[in-house]
């Protein structure tokens, strides 16, 4: 019975951080891009549309790569090599088992967004299947590969422009990206990933093209949790640079984003059910080129999370909604760990 109040409190207490949170977000109000002189008549600069599925490339990889330390991403997991051992997500970063070092492992994830920063607007889904073949041997490093494909589906609207147009944008595309992780203990970690890819697109607007889009990623994070009576804290920051190049009949165009990340995540671990909130502030450095209607994107910007990780034997899930100034986003993230 009081297990039962105490944990009802908790849950309180978890809502309450996040209004605090969403209460006093943190946003510049101004917003930050270069670009060439613009046409009205021009179209918009796809390559923002591409950065979104960039964006959640790295930042999946990342937790994908944690997650085993973390609790905070499901992936499937097969040790290559006779060792059966399952791998416990609470022990620390999964080695390969005792007879190979050697693993591989996938997760899909699906992403829906909705970004309402003028000039151009876009809403739709990314979906990402993430696969890995990763080695860890008996000292702190773990080095890996992975490969990402994903499938973009979104509809775009240009308000710079008159008349004003929508169009929307699909595309198929892969990234392949090898990574390394150090961890300095149980819960503390260092992770780093580069890589690039390409997507395939088609787009329909006032006419239709078929861009191709060239994208490079790199990051580096670091991770620290803490035990807070009931609670797991854990600290992070992290440096991302995206960068996508679109090539069209009618025009190239190009993004750069450069962004800091740092804040943390309080966690209540339970038996099945381990909800969570986070806040990190974003600090963002963006230049966008070529032709088209330059996107914007906020110097400097709050991050509110709220999720739901659940575990049953060795089913693992997650789902998280994120929100920022001006851009929603909701993941849903599924694994089984063996």
């Amino acid at each position: 019975m009081n297990a039962a109040l105490c944990e009802k409190g908790n849950m309180k207490i978890i809502l309450r951080l996040l209004w605090l949170l969403l209460a006093f977000q943190v946003t510049t109000p101004w917003a930050q891009s270069s670009s060439n002189t613009q046409n009205p008549n021009q179209k918009s600069n796809l390559a923002a549309i591409g950065q979104v599925v960039s964006t959640t490339t790295v930042n999946a990889l990342s937790a994908s790569y944690l997650s085993s330390m973390m609790g905070g991403m499901g992936v499937y997991r097969w040790q290559l090599g006779e060792s059966s051992n399952p791998i416990d997500a609470r022990s620390g970063l999964a080695a390969g088992g005792e007879d190979s070092p050697w693993s591989i492992w996938a997760t899909p994830v699906r992403s829906t967004f909705r970004n309402n920063i003028e000039p151009i607007t876009s809403s739709g889904a990314v979906s990402l299947l993430i696969g890995g073949l990763e080695y860890r041997g008996d000292g702190p490093w773990i080095g890996g590969i992975s490969l990402s494909v994903d499938r973009l589906s979104a509809t775009t609207h240009n308000s710079a422009v008159s008349p004003e147009t929508s169009g929307s944008l699909t595309g198929n595309g892969y990234t392949l990206a090898p990574y390394a992780v150090y961890q300095f203990s149980p819960t503390r970690a260092l992770d780093l990933t580069w890589g690039g890819g390409k997507s395939h697109m088609d787009y329909i607007s006032t006419t239709s093209t078929s861009p191709v889009d060239r994208r490079r990623l790199a990051s580096v994070g670091f991770t620290d949790i803490h035990e807070v009576g009931q609670f797991l804290l854990m600290l992070k920051a992290g440096h991302s640079w995206t960068k996508d190049a679109v090539d069209v009949s009618t025009g190239n165009s190009e993004t750069l984003l450069k962004q800091t990340r740092v804040g943390g995540q309080l966690m209540m671990p339970g038996d099945m059910f381990s909800p969570f909130v986070a806040y990190y502030q974003l600090f963002n450095s963006f230049t966008a080129t070529g032709t088209g209607t330059a996107p914007v994107e906020y110097s400097t910007t709050g991050q509110s999370q709220l999720g739901l990780n659940v575990a049953a034997g060795p089913v693992f899930g997650s789902m998280v909604l994120q929100h920022e100034h001006g851009r929603q986003q909701f993941r849903v993230y599924i694994g089984y760990r063996y």
